[in-house]
């Protein structure tokens, strides 16, 4: 079993996550690589899906280093839950105003009621990592500190 863990030092966020790797393989493997990498990345609370920070990554932003190919939907839904971590992939060009090439987006939902609702349409994602219910509590706090003092800086790395 791995671990990867988010941070974010305004608010304080440092929640570990547990890889769902019989689940989403592709997925976990982003995730672990971004991780192996200690990458971080610009996020914001989204607007239009619920209790969500949104890690957009558009695929020239990634490590130099990143193989980055197209991730297949996998253990996807359109409904995530508290403390699930989703993957979106959208292939360049699939969606009109995306940056060019492809593009990817890390959703870490803190509370029930998400929906993956987009302006241009429903959306599924790939849940491939749960927030291990000890830091649940403190993460859900943390992300609604995220939510009240606006865009942030997350990092992504492995964990013990």
């Amino acid at each position: 079993m791995r671990h990867i863990r988010f941070t974010e030092p305004r608010s304080g966020l440092s929640a570990r996550c547990l890889l769902l790797e019989a689940e989403a393989p592709q997925s976990c493997e982003f995730l672990w690589a971004l991780a192996e990498r200690r990458s971080s990345f610009d996020a914001v609370h989204a607007m239009w899906t619920g209790p969500e920070i949104s890690v957009p990554i558009p695929a020239g932003l990634l490590p130099a280093d990143f193989a980055a190919s197209a991730i297949a939907e996998e253990n996807a839904t359109s409904f995530p839950d508290a403390g699930e971590i989703v993957l979106s992939y959208l292939a360049a060009g699939s969606i009109k105003g995306l940056p060019p090439g492809n593009f990817y987006d890390i959703g870490l939902f803190y509370a029930g009621g998400g929906r993956l609702l987009m302006p241009f349409g429903w959306i599924r994602a790939n849940v491939c990592a749960r927030i291990v219910p000890e830091d649940l509590m403190q993460a859900q706090a943390d992300f609604r500190t995220i939510r009240r003092n606006g865009a942030c800086r997350l990092t992504i790395e492995t964990a013990g």
